[in-house]
């Protein structure tokens, strides 16, 4: 069964509890009972992506149409020439094909003619000498014995950054269900294409290397990767695949392109932005932090501060957890008065 719904929206679904109670702990969705036995209310809020299980799958769109949302991603990544690469996900309508689709097409083509190459450094044991003899690593493991030998050398190989992070972002896309025929067929060539090199592992902390002339050409496909590998999890058991998701949230992205934007637009204008800057407190006791998304600096004066969401306002109007936050950040970080004859904690008239 699929479930598809946008971003802040939601369904009426029927579903056996085990379903229901998988989808709750996929956490893409809040899941309530709508009626009793197996009538349920599924409901998205800044979330989108996809999630997976047996004989289930739930899938939240974003309320941007898909190139639109590309750009913001892509933006932030790299403010210049990501124009250029969302062409290829205006023919799915769908998020997750979307991406399959689009990330498919640019590692094949960033694999063509042959996946590029690069030194890296390799430690070994050996009967023969290559490369550098690792002294202390031989003395402390072999002491007394001629070989084997402890060595070290600069293999020139196509298991590098780049490449791990295509073949890792192409493997994880293939666990997933419904891929488009054409990008799964593609996908299978990259893997193939890359059978020596180890995939890079899914996680938060994933950064593709810096695109220079060299690897140019893997830029598109370089982005799209770190986005699948940062935002996709596995969950395992007894070595069986039972759940997969591909989620990012929608107020991450949206902070990421103000930041993009406003530091590029605030730069010309002189001070310095700051994103997260969490220094300063609303209590004297320094319980209360403030963390305000984006802040503009001259010097020690805050010039003006950015709070990003990503959510539909009711009626026109700021929700009022939103304007007492803001209020909160303006009154913190406003400038000190300046008051004129003042000294030593007294005022003279």
């Amino acid at each position: 069964m699929m479930i598809k719904l946008e971003a802040w929206g939601e369904t009426i679904e029927q579903l056996p509890a085990e379903q229901a109670q998988g989808v709750a702990e996929a956490g893409l969705v809040a899941v309530q009972i709508h009626e009793p036995p197996d009538s349920w209310r599924l409901k998205a809020d800044s979330r989108i992506g996809i999630v997976a299980g047996e004989g289930w799958e739930v899938r939240v769109n974003p309320a941007l149409e898909i190139p639109k949302l590309m750009f913001l991603l892509g933006y932030a990544a790299d403010p210049r020439g990501w124009r250029d690469a969302i062409a290829a996900f205006s023919a799915d309508p769908d998020l997750f094909a979307a991406i399959a689709s689009g990330f498919a097409f640019h590692a094949e083509r960033a694999l063509s003619p042959a996946p590029i190459r690069g030194y890296i450094t390799a430690e070994d044991q050996s009967t023969t000498l290559r490369g550098r003899l690792r002294f202390p690593d031989q003395i402390a493991r072999w002491p007394g014995l001629p070989i084997p030998l402890e060595i070290s050398y600069d293999d020139y190989t196509a298991d590098i950054a780049e490449n791990r992070l295509v073949r890792g972002a192409a493997e994880l896309l293939l666990r997933f269900p419904r891929i488009p025929v054409l990008a799964r067929k593609r996908l299978l060539r990259v893997r193939a294409t890359l059978e020596e090199v180890a995939p890079a592992a899914p996680g938060p902390d994933v950064e593709s290397p810096e695109v220079t002339r060299l690897n140019d050409r893997y830029g598109a496909a370089l982005k799209l990767a770190e986005l699948i590998l940062r935002s996709t999890s596995i969950t395992t058991l007894e070595g069986q695949v039972s759940s997969v998701a591909f989620v990012f949230d929608m107020n991450k992205v949206f902070e990421d392109f103000l930041s993009a934007v406003l530091q590029r637009a605030l730069q010309r204008r002189g001070g310095q932005v700051r994103l997260q800057y969490g220094r300063e407190h609303l209590d004297l006791q320094r319980r209360i932090r403030l963390i305000p998304d984006i802040s503009w600096w001259h010097g020690n004066t805050c010039a003006g501060v950015v709070d990003a969401k990503y959510k539909p306002l009711e009626d026109a109007r700021f929700p009022n957890a939103d304007a007492y936050q803001m209020l909160a950040y303006l009154h913190r970080l406003r400038p000190e008065p300046r008051l004129s004859g003042v000294r030593k904690g007294r005022s003279e008239k």
